[in-house]
């Protein structure tokens, strides 16, 4: 009668190649997905904190009395919580006096700066624009 522990082992020895194999085929397309799923959730992070910004920086630009500067801040304070670098933020207009009835804030965030894996993969560069409308509180 055969010993069950000697057939157990020269089975497990043949397996041996094939479990290399498999996880020479299979690691490759796990990363590839991990690492995909790491750039489309920082892509998604990117789009919402620019449209966050604008609309923080909107809020602060219809207090009577503020000034395009403290705007700028505000939009900044909202990128900087990401870590986001590159934006590019525009306050229409360009002075705010007592007398301007809507402000509107531009804010535009380059996707290839803020890209944390590989960002020479994407070619068209693409950036994150999102702009916020309000009218201006009036005293």
């Amino acid at each position: 009668m055969r010993n069950p522990k000697t057939q157990i082992k020269s089975k497990d020895r043949s397996r041996r190649g094939v479990v290399t194999v498999e996880v020479a085929v299979c690691l490759p397309i796990l990363f590839l997905l991990l690492f995909g799923c790491l750039e489309m959730a920082t892509a998604n992070m990117l789009k919402h904190a620019t449209e966050s910004a604008a609309y923080e920086g909107a809020r602060v630009g219809i207090i009577p009395g503020v000034q395009q500067a403290s705007v700028e801040a505000a939009v900044d304070k909202v990128l900087d919580s990401i870590g986001a670098t590159g934006a590019v933020v525009e306050v229409l207009p360009n002075v705010i006096t007592q007398d301007t009835k809507e402000i509107e804030v531009r804010v535009s965030v380059p996707y290839q700066e803020n890209a944390w894996i590989v960002p020479f993969i994407i070619r068209n560069n693409p950036t994150f624009v999102s702009s916020c409308k309000l009218r201006r509180e009036v005293l």
